[in-house]
């Protein structure tokens, strides 16, 4: 009789607090139809806290023991993995005894068997955590916070399969990138329930459906914070949620998506568990405070958010459009000294652009004082390196910064053909501010090695677009521009949980890296042309 998840979930399922006792929807009633949806794709683009990744180990565990199917269970790290294969599957099987009847004792923390059956628990770094893993069902967890470009590699695991299922459950971060980049191609769902007060179809949505008491975080009127109905105005009462929200249901705004891509979406004004007042005093935290601010979008509101000048624009872009080509003639050799530098993003196809820096004063914090403008840009084959000598001679190039990897070799021997002029650089975190660590001991002599902070110099070569301290030419390419857009600046937690700023591309950036580079030369350009150490530049 167990023929659909929900119905299998209530029966075999056993929960501990804060709702102990046999699985129920009552706390939770959107999620009901989540289980059983029939669709091939289901995306779910939520709050902190909404009950939604109980449907993804319930979905796990239904498909292990009444379809006899595979199932890969993708979280972000290796990590996240471990801690999530002990915290959440194994307290689920110690509170549920007829699931812990289904499991083998010698199951390891990544594989869980039945029988036959497997339950592959991975993170979503390194490729051969996915690789050679068939499955039917495929469930990622926190798809924001994966590296995106496994999550494809994670979808190949269902080619082979006649039923196919997959779920990407994530609280969202940045618009078009995601979870909220798979929503957007979906049935785009909402929960619609009946208002207690005068019966209208309508649904909880931020400000609309709570009426704000209290000034500040610290306000102790905050609590008397209270849900509303944005159709009558009426106050619905927070205590009894489980009875009017037991009459929702799941309604398509998107009708013109593919009905086997599902989406659902859902926010903490429906959450039993955090009261209206919590919700206000998040939202109080993050005036004037953007890590906060974003913090309040992401996990109370379930909604992408992106900070004040967070993103390059178009029309930033177009505000930074200047009268020069890059046809325009190049430096004379031996003709009046130019600041020109060349940033090198590699790979199989090498991006690079030239840029020409004008500062009044040789000065400390140089990158600040300096107006850039570029002079040209272009990409190259990985068999064709030899036109990074024809670019360093027919720019005059003062300094480059070429990106070390992946051919480290070929880059090394670049730099060798221009000894003191040419640096191969790789990001890592913990270097201060705009600082610049540079090796040129052993294999790193005759090609120095940088090293530098991805957030910081990112920071400063894009910020050039809002303030308007780079000219573009006229003729920019329509990629090079939305290279530029691709970057996104938001926050994530460190080891201590303290938000810090970083970058995260929403598409091919590499024209933005190669910019960047440049950006990294010009302090080193500023050395050569003084002979003064690069510190007194930074």
């Amino acid at each position: 009789s167990l023929t659909c998840c929900s119905r299998w979930a209530s029966t075999r399922r056993v929960m501990g607090e804060p709702f102990p006792g046999p699985y129920s929807w009552k706390w939770h009633p959107w999620v009901r139809d989540m289980h059983d949806s029939q669709a091939s794709y289901n995306f779910a683009m939520k709050s902190a806290q909404m009950g939604i990744t109980e449907v993804g180990i319930n979905r796990a565990f239904y498909v292990l023991d009444q379809l006899k199917r595979d199932v890969l269970y993708v979280l972000p790290t290796k990590i996240n993995a471990s801690d999530f294969s002990q915290a959440r599957f194994g307290v689920a099987l110690e509170h549920s005894p007829y699931l812990k009847s289904l499991f083998s004792g010698a199951d390891n923390i990544g594989l869980k068997r039945t029988g036959v059956n497997n339950l592959y628990i991975r993170g979503s770094r390194g490729d051969s955590n996915l690789k050679s893993i068939p499955v039917s069902e495929l469930i990622l967890d926190e798809v924001d916070e994966m590296d995106q470009k496994q999550i494809w590699l994670a979808l190949t695991r269902l080619d082979g399969q006649l039923r196919k299922m997959v779920w990407a459950i994530s609280t969202p971060t940045i618009p078009n990138y995601g979870i909220h980049k798979l929503y957007q191609t979906s049935t785009q769902e909402r929960f619609i329930f009946k208002c207690p007060c005068c019966s209208r179809r309508t649904e909880l949505v931020w400000p609309d459906c709570i009426e704000i008491i209290g000034e500040t975080v610290n306000d102790p009127r905050c609590v008397e914070s209270f849900l509303k109905c944005k159709e009558c105005k009426k106050r619905i009462e927070h205590r009894d949620k489980p009875t009017w929200l037991g009459t929702g249901k799941w309604e398509v705004q998107a009708p013109n998506n593919n009905p086997d891509k599902r989406g659902f979406y859902i926010n903490q004004l429906y959450s039993y568990t955090v009261s209206p007042g919590e919700v206000v005093e998040a939202y109080h935290r993050g005036m004037g405070d953007e890590a906060a601010n974003k913090e309040f979008h992401n996990s109370k509101l379930g909604l992408p958010f992106l900070g004040e000048g967070a993103q390059v624009t178009d029309d930033m872009l177009q505000q930074c459009v200047g009268n020069h080509t890059m046809s325009d003639p190049r430096p004379t050799v031996g003709g009046r000294g130019r600041l020109i530098t060349l940033g090198v993003d590699q790979g199989k196809w090498s991006y690079w652009t030239a840029v020409e820096w004008f500062v009044d004063q040789m000065s400390r914090d140089i990158n600040v004082a300096a107006k850039g403008k570029i002079l040209c840009h272009g990409k190259f084959h990985e068999d064709e390196w030899g036109t990074l000598d024809t670019l360093m001679r027919e720019w005059q190039v003062l300094a480059c910064v070429i990106d070390a990897d992946p051919q480290i070799n070929e880059a090394r021997r670049f730099a060798k053909k221009f000894p003191g002029y040419v640096y191969l650089c790789r990001y890592r975190r913990g270097q201060t501010a705009k600082e610049i660590s540079k090796d040129d001991k052993g294999d790193n002599k005759d090609a120095p090695m940088l090293t530098v902070d991805r957030t910081n110099w990112l920071t400063a070569s894009l910020g050039r677009f809002r303030t308007q301290r780079i000219i573009l030419p006229r003729d920019v390419s329509l990629e090079y521009r939305e290279h530029m857009k691709a970057l996104v600046r938001t926050y994530e937690k460190d080891d201590q949980n303290n938000p810090v700023a970083t970058f995260v591309d929403t598409g091919p950036d590499h024209y933005a890296h190669s910019l960047n580079y440049a950006e990294i030369a010009l302090p080193l350009a500023a050395s050569i042309t003084t002979g003064q150490d690069v510190g007194k530049f930074l």
